[in-house]
């Protein structure tokens, strides 16, 4: 479909492969229901959205989901439920929603390997799974949004953790020493992105290219893992992101993903991991 729109005064339709009308009016039914619904919390009514939709439209770029379609509807339809200012509720909400949808996507298909994947969504979560690592002194208690363990002896250990951002603009650089502190200890600690990023008119087209530029011109977030291998690679539910060539310089790489088909890239690279560590304890 094609959504048409009005920015800064310009007229745009932006192009959104594998979104149907159908789709795009069932989501806004559900935000309405939901939000309406005084009990249920912003970003529960985020992620019932997002997850609806991804299902609904498996073909379509994820990113785009989450950028042009549930963001706009959220904004269109909360002030008639709510009394919040949209785009301060939804920088609040979404960041938690997107925790949760990373649990929920990934959970069926981690569990059945024996490894537990949870949103860490208050900030005694964060601190408690940071002391387990055996970083609570040495890393800010913000620093970690999903946590990753495995059923060792009876007992659930902590293998890493993931960074999730909806866009790179979220400060990845302060991710940075609590990522290199888990790498140092053994543990697992890939960052996961929806990489948002479009430009409005008069001078951008909205089309939602992110912001990891290409391997041959990288932009500074691309360095943070081709060059620098901050994180456990970097995984893109933004189709239009541009993968890593298959050597870099730090041996991390970028993958882009397609969240409908599972397991994708990041599931079997979490599944590697914890598979050689419950390895290496047995020996």
């Amino acid at each position: 479909m094609k959504l048409a729109t009005t920015v800064n005064r310009v007229h745009v339709e932006i192009d959104l492969p594998g979104v149907t009308e159908r789709a795009f009016a069932g989501v806004g039914r559900a935000l309405e229901r939901l939000l309406a619904d005084q009990e249920i919390k912003n970003r529960d009514a985020i992620t019932e959205a997002f997850l609806s939709i991804l299902r609904e439209c498996p073909e379509a770029n994820p990113s785009d989901l989450w950028h042009h379609v549930v963001y706009r509807l959220y904004c269109e339809i909360l002030p008639r439920h709510r009394h919040q200012d949209p785009k301060q509720s939804w920088v609040r909400a979404s960041g938690e929603a997107l925790e949760q949808i990373v649990e929920a996507i990934y959970a069926p298909v981690l569990r059945s390997h024996g490894i537990d994947i949870k949103a860490l969504i208050s900030r005694d979560q964060k601190r408690t799974v940071l002391g387990a690592m055996g970083l609570g002194a040495e890393v800010g208690d913000s620093k970690l949004d999903v946590g990753l363990y495995v059923n060792a002896k009876g007992k659930e250990k902590i293998i890493g953790g993931v960074h999730v951002k909806a866009s790179l603009a979220e400060r990845v650089s302060d991710d940075v020493p609590a990522s290199r502190a888990m790498m140092r200890k053994g543990l697992l600690s890939p960052l996961w992105t929806l990489d948002v990023k479009s430009f409005p008119p008069p001078h951008g087209d909205l089309v939602n290219r992110g912001e990891l530029g290409s391997p041959e011109a990288p932009s500074e977030k691309r360095k943070y893992i081709e060059e620098h291998g901050d994180f456990d690679n970097c995984y893109s539910a933004n189709t239009r992101s541009l993968p890593s060539a298959a050597r870099t310089r730090s041996g991390k790489r970028i993958y882009t993903l397609e969240l409908a088909r599972q397991p994708d890239r990041f599931a079997t690279d979490v599944i590697t991991f914890a598979d050689r560590r419950k390895g290496s304890e047995i020996r």
